[in-house]
């Protein structure tokens, strides 16, 4: 409706692991509700693919290539937004995850120190150097939405889907960062909040893996499910939404569940 500003009109947003998934998603959501947005990723293709597939919607984005747990690269990304726009108005930390090389054991006795270390810097530092690396440029503009990305892992042992000790452990770490900068942040009008995802079906790769359950498997899964079914893409993307915008002004410090009642606080 013409007239209607955009909910992200005039915002800068910066998107962490966007090369794919659901962060290729929340960069085309925030760009197509107004928001001027830094694509980034470690992988320089991805970046490139998202940003590109968001200016040919008559969109504004920018792909920026970092490998985020490095503090130089860090930030050298958040110089190359505050020049580009000359503000940044929101982040989210999206970027981690957990490979199935580095997420592949699913017992204390099997994990390891190196895949520990792995899946604590891709999850848990990395959200730490980016928050880190806006924080001062919104407490001087007294205004920030900053969201972090856990999962459901870190809140139920699930007797279905294997779990990493090592990537439960890193996404209960995100949520425990999300509540310290939150009391830290929020004297300066700067928000934090995490979402909390259960599995999504956001690419090729989650499909495939869906699929391997099998069907008895991924029955079960369903049958811990309240609404017996997984959540469509667009679902994630519209909670991620509201704890980016002015509607959750005054939420801050709070872990979003978005699971269909597979875990009820």
């Amino acid at each position: 409706m013409s007239g209607v500003t955009p909910r992200f009109g005039g915002r800068v947003a910066v998107v962490t692991g966007a090369g794919a998934g659901l962060g290729a998603l929340y960069v085309a959501a925030l760009a197509r509700e107004g928001a001027a947005v830094v694509a980034v990723d470690r992988d320089a293709a991805g970046a490139e693919r998202t940003a590109a597939a968001t200016r040919a919607a008559g969109r504004e984005c920018r792909a920026v290539t970092a490998d985020l747990v490095r503090a130089d690269e860090v930030a050298r990304m958040a110089e190359a937004a505050l020049g580009w726009q000359g503000r940044i108005d929101v982040l989210v930390n999206n970027a981690g995850g957990g490979s199935s090389e580095t997420a592949s054991a699913t017992t204390l006795a099997e994990e390891d120190a190196a895949s520990w270390d792995a899946l604590v810097d891709a999850n848990v530092k990395t959200a730490f150097l980016c928050t880190r690396a806006v924080a001062e440029a919104m407490k001087r503009a007294r205004y920030g939405r900053i969201v972090n990305v856990s999962s459901r892992a870190a809140r139920v042992k699930d007797a279905v889907v294997p779990q990493s000790p090592a990537y439960t452990a890193a996404k209960a770490g995100v949520m425990g960062l999300t509540r310290f900068a939150a009391r830290e942040l929020g004297p300066f009008g700067v928000t934090v909040n995490c979402l909390v995802p259960s599995l999504t079906l956001s690419g090729p790769v989650l499909e495939a893996y869906w699929e391997r359950w099998g069907e008895a498997a991924r029955e079960r899964y369903l049958q811990q499910v309240a609404l017996r079914r997984l959540p469509r893409p667009e679902e994630i993307v519209s909670a991620l939404l509201f704890l980016a915008s002015d509607e959750s002004s005054y939420v801050t410090g709070v872990c979003l569940d978005v699971n269909g009642g597979s875990f009820m606080a």
